[in-house]
């Protein structure tokens, strides 16, 4: 099993009150494809979800690829839009 353990900024998402945070790897290049399903940990707070492409860039144009954080979490943790957050992430 795969780990990533890092921090990120919270970003808000184009729907309504959504937001994600940005994974630091290119998950076509390491598992041949472009979702991923994972186990989050939001400083303590677990959440399953997927790595994917929202169609967010980085600089030199290349896919940024996210994943949610959900309302319930950032408000248990006391943190919003703008935040940096720690990220413990378990490729399933």
């Amino acid at each position: 099993m795969m780990h990533f353990c890092y921090q990120s900024k919270i970003y808000a998402a184009s729907q309504k009150g959504g937001a994600y945070v940005l994974f630091p790897g290119d998950i076509r290049a390491l598992f041949g494809k472009g979702r991923c399903r994972v186990v989050t940990y939001y400083e303590d707070q677990r959440y399953e979800g997927s790595i994917v492409n929202m169609g967010v860039k980085k600089e030199d144009g290349s896919i940024q690829y996210v994943i949610g954080i959900p309302k319930a979490i950032r408000t248990i943790l006391q943190k919003d839009i703008g935040n940096d957050v720690n990220i413990e992430i378990e490729i399933l």
